[in-house]
């Protein structure tokens, strides 16, 4: 999948008729799953993503100057067994997602895929909540951009026990504790050089 926008894509765009489209990789530890939203299945880069409805909405995806992560929220038909069992028997946590946004051709209806899928979302499952009632059952996955591991703290102490955690034997870390409560006094007992110019 593309991380540029085609020129035959970006001229789609800017036309007066549409047929856009998301395509969803989510990776569970049993397998990938590939859902869009189109009517028909899509193949795309050799994969086969599955349309007919299994996508009921997928919240609006934002982007700040800052950097700070922004979620999106995917809701997904959780009449299907395959998506229900998936959802329902594995550990969703952390597993990967991504998002991309496509277009169709707009001749004759037909299910061409324009250029490649733009990815427009990469992030990791942080939850999932069945909902269910008499009449509709729907998986809700909340996913956190990848930006959000910036936002959680460091463990490391940076001590020389802790580097040798990491690599033993390493010695980049032996001074630390005796550098915590050293006097050193900058410049001091240095001999200037005298001016030797008459």
């Amino acid at each position: 999948m593309s991380r540029s926008i085609g020129s035959t894509f970006g001229t789609q765009l800017t036309s007066g008729s549409l047929r856009p489209f998301y395509a969803i990789k989510m990776n569970f530890t049993s397998g990938t799953l590939l859902l869009a939203t189109t009517y028909a299945d899509l193949i795309i880069g050799g994969n086969t993503y599955l349309g007919s409805g299994h996508i009921l909405n997928v919240s609006p995806i934002t982007e700040t100057s800052d950097t700070k992560s922004s979620g999106v929220n995917i809701t997904l038909n959780g009449l299907d067994s395959g998506l229900l069992s998936a959802g329902l028997t594995e550990d969703t946590q952390g597993m990967v997602v991504e998002i991309y946004f496509g277009l169709l051709t707009t001749s004759n209806n037909a299910d061409t895929i324009i250029d490649t899928p733009y990815e427009i979302f990469s992030g990791f499952i942080d939850s999932m909540v069945l909902q269910e009632d008499g009449n509709e059952s729907k998986l809700r996955f909340a996913v956190e951009n990848k930006l959000i591991t910036l936002e959680i703290p460091t463990d490391r102490r940076y001590t020389d026990q802790d580097q040798q955690n990491l690599f033993s034997g390493d010695k980049g870390c032996n001074f630390v504790t005796s550098l915590q409560d050293k006097s050193v006094a900058w410049g001091a007992g240095v001999d200037l050089p005298q001016n030797t110019t008459g």
